[in-house]
């Protein structure tokens, strides 16, 4: 809890302090709660705090700590909130009221995300590529991210993102409800479009070893998403203590529920992002591209560092949530909007590959209609090396492969890999996947 937000008990209770020396003790009791005015006069009693006036226990940290603790020990929960709602004016703090802007913020990378997923369709059937597992997996995951979005939405609608103590009882318990619903939305979105992305390098790189790396990694992905429901749903009992705890002031299990598994798991995504990012560059590193064009081909799988700072805010602002003490403000609403931004930016990150190769598409045509042509069309793009047979495990023998027919027409089954520059050819077996060209000059089709 911010030092602002602990002070907000203080305001009705100093009131109580200026109007002892007029009331006696019962008439106070009969207008105020009776374990605030407890809490007031224990502390009182204590020479550290016995000379303070009401702008000094607003501002004192350590008064604020400790009629907290008081409070929390003799109060129940809602009188404690409601005390907390009316201290609030008195010490001239103003409500929090952050709803508006998480609801546009998540709308427009919500916007953001379909736009990106409705041009990767085009580009499909407007240039004739075959389906894919990756594009069924990213179709998958915007279907999830659908209802996350909707439930969010719901979410603000009840209070998140205000005050928790001005929300009723039965919206706070609704929110943790929801909240339940839209973690498994987020992880289950998150998972999807990991192993979209994971597939799509599939379809990309033939290497034997890197291949089974990819396909490890997208084990220890379902892994995640299988350790999430098991823990979530048998670590916590009585089940019900996840929207009910707060009331019987049993919150300390639910966050440490969260920070056993939650926070973990964040980390393991960002881990895994991160090893995601890398994963490319092993093998684009070793094509036998001109520099500058491998540096072009390689910041195309590089918009995954997007998803990757995404995933560091969102680790940040849960260490936050699980600090404060206000679970509906203080970083609460933060943590559940960067989940909507993370998902979202998966999606378009998964869905960016496409969008260069219809934009490149589009560019060509331009040219084509207005007659220019490429200032760089007798530009080398690969490396010189030598004719000489290119041994198993050579640097430089890395290819691109595309099954499913991202960057040209290919097959599924036992193919011949073409690699074409200029009115060159030359031909070599593939075990596995179809054929990818390179165009001349500087269209690389990556």
């Amino acid at each position: 809890m911010t030092v602002s937000r602990r002070f907000l008990i203080l305001g009705t209770l100093c009131l109580l302090y200026d109007t002892m020396a007029a009331q006696s003790l019962d008439s106070i009791l009969t207008d105020a709660l009776k374990c605030a005015v407890d809490c007031l006069t224990e502390l009182l009693s204590q020479k550290e705090y016995a000379q303070m006036g009401q702008e000094a226990m607003c501002s004192s940290k350590p008064f604020s700590k400790a009629m907290g603790v008081c409070l929390m020990t003799k109060c129940s929960m809602r009188q404690t909130m409601d005390f907390i709602k009316e201290s609030s004016a008195a010490c001239g703090i103003p409500p929090t009221n952050n709803t508006n802007e998480y609801r546009l913020n998540s709308t427009i990378v919500f916007v953001f995300a379909l736009v990106f997923f409705a041009l990767r369709i085009v580009t499909k059937f407007r240039l004739g590529l075959t389906w894919g597992i990756d594009d069924t997996l990213t179709t998958l995951s915007v279907a999830v991210t659908i209802p996350y979005y909707i439930v969010l939405q719901i979410m603000l609608a009840l209070g998140l993102g205000l005050d928790m103590w001005f929300i009723s009882d039965s919206q706070i318990i609704l929110i943790f409800k929801l909240f339940i619903v839209i973690e498994v939305l987020y992880l289950t979105a998150l998972v999807l479009v990991k192993a979209a992305i994971l597939c799509f390098f599939l379809r990309i790189f033939p290497d034997h070893k890197f291949r089974i790396v990819v396909k490890c990694t997208m084990v220890f992905n379902a892994l995640i998403w299988v350790g999430f429901f098991i823990f979530v749903f048998f670590q916590t009992q009585p089940f019900s203590l996840f929207w009910n705890g707060w009331q019987q002031k049993k919150g300390h299990l639910i966050l440490t529920g969260f920070t056993n598994f939650t926070l973990p798991l964040a980390g393991m995504n960002l881990l895994l992002d991160i090893w995601m990012l890398i994963l490319p560059m092993t093998q684009l590193w070793g094509m036998g591209l001109k520099l500058r064009k491998k540096l072009g081909v390689i910041s195309m799988f590089s918009v995954g560092i997007f998803l990757t700072i995404v995933a560091a805010i969102r680790v940040r602002e849960l260490v936050a949530f699980l600090l404060s003490e206000d679970l509906t403000v203080d970083h609460a609403q933060s943590a559940v909007i960067w989940s909507n931004v993370e998902i979202s930016v998966g999606v378009m990150v998964a869905c960016m590959p496409h969008i260069r190769h219809l934009v490149r598409h589009i560019t060509s045509r331009i040219r084509a209609r207005k007659g220019i042509e490429t200032k760089h069309k007798n530009r080398k793009i690969f490396v010189d090396r030598s004719l000489a047979a290119i041994e198993v495990g050579d640097s430089q023998a890395i290819e691109l492969n595309d099954e499913g027919g991202l960057l040209t027409a290919n097959t599924c089954t036992t193919a011949s890999s073409t690699t074409k520059v200029g009115t060159t050819s030359t031909t070599k077996d593939s075990k596995t996947y179809g054929s990818v060209s390179f165009a001349s000059d500087g269209d690389t089709q990556v």
